[in-house]
């Protein structure tokens, strides 16, 4: 009589792991990216500048060279003055370099801050033309409104939001 026998183990083979499809970045999100670091940059040298003024009119020589027509309440907040405004540039810069590098890996955040950052910027276009209210002003308005106007409604389009997972 023949006894059964099971047949020799064979484990199975481990299941195939397939990476995740890497994500594909627009082309218009890499060109606001590189067009936020550019913008980033340069307000960082801005702000440099403005606290090398602050240093340059706060010493003794240009005082000097002011003379006396410069009332002293002005000479005093001067320095001050241009170092505040060298901080709230230093400040902008690097919102405008994270807001990138948000953009450049697609993170949540980056695409809620620039919806906001688009927002305040048009209605500040608004209220400037409001307030000056010349011809060369309402041209400029005309720019300064319509280009975050277009990236705005660029961002909001699903393919580009859909980057904007993370």
């Amino acid at each position: 009589m023949t006894t059964y026998e099971p047949p020799p183990y064979q484990p199975t083979p481990p299941a195939q792991y397939y990476p995740p499809a890497p994500r594909n970045r627009p082309l218009g999100v890499t060109i606001l990216a590189i067009l936020m670091i550019i913008y980033g940059i340069l307000v960082l040298l801005a702000s440099l500048a403005l606290f090398g003024v602050a240093a340059f009119i706060g010493s003794q020589e240009f005082i000097d060279m002011l003379g006396t027509d410069v009332p002293q309440l002005l000479i005093d907040a001067g320095p001050l003055l241009f170092a505040g405004l060298g901080v709230a540039l230093l400040i902008m810069a690097l919102i405008a370099l994270l807001l990138a590098w948000g953009f450049l890996r697609g993170k949540r955040w980056a695409w809620i801050l620039g919806v906001i950052f688009l927002v305040l910027n048009i209605l500040g276009s608004v209220i400037s033309a409001i307030v000056g209210g010349t011809l060369a002003g309402i041209a400029t308005l005309v720019l300064s409104i319509l280009i975050p106007v277009i990236i705005l409604i660029y961002l909001l389009l699903p393919n580009t939001k859909a980057w904007f997972t993370q």
